[in-house]
Formats: C-alpha cells, structure tokens, sequence
C-alpha cells in the first residue's frame, strides 16, 4: 500500500517538501494535485493519485517542489 497525503495547495508552505501532479493533455483544462510522501517511487504514488482522484487523466507529469532552508 502506498502512503501518501494529498495537500491543499494553501497548505504547501508547511512542507519543506512536497510533489505536484499536474496534467498535460489538455492545456485549456490543467488541474495540480499536490501531495506529500516517503516512497521512494513517486511514479508509482504520481499514478495512484492521478487513478483515484483524476480517472480522465490520460497524460500528467511529476514536478516536484523542495524549500530551500
């Protein structure tokens, strides 16, 4: 099972760091989900998350987001 929590992009700024699913086959409908995790696969969490909460997802891409200390 994977673990992972979907963040609300208000929220992001509390994590140092977080990763974006973010859509692209479409650019008149983009739509982000931001999300925290340990696992070490992030193509594997990217597309439980894209599965569950974006199913007409055909094509997304990973941006990952890190704070800079």
């Amino acid at each position: 099972m994977l673990h992972f929590q979907l963040v609300e992009k208000d929220d992001i700024a509390q994590h140092n760091e977080y990763f974006e699913v973010h859509t692209t086959q479409d650019d008149a409908h983009h739509k982000s989900l931001f999300f925290t995790t340990n696992e070490e696969n992030l193509e594997e969490v990217a597309a439980a998350i894209a599965a569950e909460h974006m199913p007409n997802a055909k094509h997304w891409t990973i941006i990952p987001h890190r704070k800079d200390s």
